[in-house]
């Protein structure tokens, strides 16, 4: 287990609409300032109802499609909830990350910042917060409830979570950059192991980066498989009741029905756990599919 950095919370909240009940979160973490939105459904409140705070996948932003319209249907169907942009190491971070900058940042950054804002909801004395990542951000968000399992989280929902594997990885890069993954891979495995992990590679991408400048320790924790970024391997050891909410046309991550199916069927997932799969949809619950996805949380998380 890491050890978990000291934060310091300077939380500020900022009505942008009273009508609409839309604000804006901030706080002060680790030196930088982190932002969110919460929105507040009619009739409700933080502190009698708690509220869903929302993680969004890789290099990407509370105000991304799918969040915002996540937030939406939750908030049609009574249910309060924040959404976050991780910083990635940056300060003030709004949108996608922005390509022109240097990568130097880590899959597990996020856990211990996912747990900052579980903590800034229960510090604005939201009566209870349930926790739901997407794509890598579904991982990000099991991995902080590994390694806090004393932080009270009501309900964990992963949406289209990752599964990734070395043969995945590597075709996958090859295919989408035309170049194969193994040598730099390799030289970032080297230079991290000779205590140079901050020396700057030049890479053809990196995500949806491309070319992207990131450090060698960067590239190889993002791309190297680690169980740390397979939600559904945290979630063995995970208590909290969970729901994976599986796209059924998921191209992006392929098979986690089946996986996790198959985990709960041979007795390798708690029995807290539960599946849900939304046939039609793809990774990112576009169009009507993400009304069944907020029909789906909605119903989860409200139960006792």
């Amino acid at each position: 287990m890491r050890a978990l950095p000291f934060v310091a919370f300077v939380a500020v909240a900022i009505i942008s609409s009273p009508a609409l009940r839309a604000e804006e979160a901030r706080q002060e973490y680790l030196g930088l300032d982190v932002n969110g939105n919460i929105e507040i459904a009619p009739d409700k409140s933080l502190k009698q109802h708690g509220a869903v705070l929302i993680v969004h996948g890789t290099l990407a932003h509370h105000r991304m499609e799918i969040v915002t319209a996540l937030q939406a249907g939750l908030k049609q169907r009574g249910i309060n909830s924040l959404a976050i942009t991780l910083s990635l190491g940056l300060n003030a971070r709004k949108g996608m990350f922005d390509c022109g900058l240097e990568h130097d940042h880590r899959h597990a950054d996020a856990a211990d910042e996912i747990v900052a804002w579980v903590e800034w909801l229960q510090n604005q004395g939201a009566a209870r917060v349930s926790v739901l990542g997407h794509s890598r951000g579904a991982a990000q968000a099991a991995l902080a409830l590994v390694e806090r399992p004393d932080l009270g989280v009501h309900r964990l929902i992963l949406a289209g979570p990752l599964m990734t594997s070395r043969p995945e990885l590597a075709e996958r890069y090859a295919r989408d950059l035309g170049q194969p993954l193994s040598p730099l891979l390799e030289k970032s495995r080297e230079l991290v192991e000779a205590g140079e992990g901050d020396t700057l590679i030049e890479v053809p991408g990196f995500f949806h980066c491309r070319p992207a400048k990131v450090t060698a320790a960067a590239f190889y924790d993002y791309y190297s498989p680690d169980p740390q970024h397979d939600a559904l391997s945290l979630l063995q050891s995970i208590r909290t009741p969970s729901l994976v909410a599986v796209a059924g046309d998921d191209r992006i991550a392929p098979g986690v029905g089946a996986a996790a199916a198959g985990l709960l069927n041979s007795g390798n997932l708690p029995a807290t756990v539960s599946v849900a799969t939304i046939d039609g949809a793809d990774h990112f619950f576009r169009d009507l599919y993400g009304d069944d996805l907020a029909d789906k949380v909605a119903e989860f998380v409200v139960e006792p």
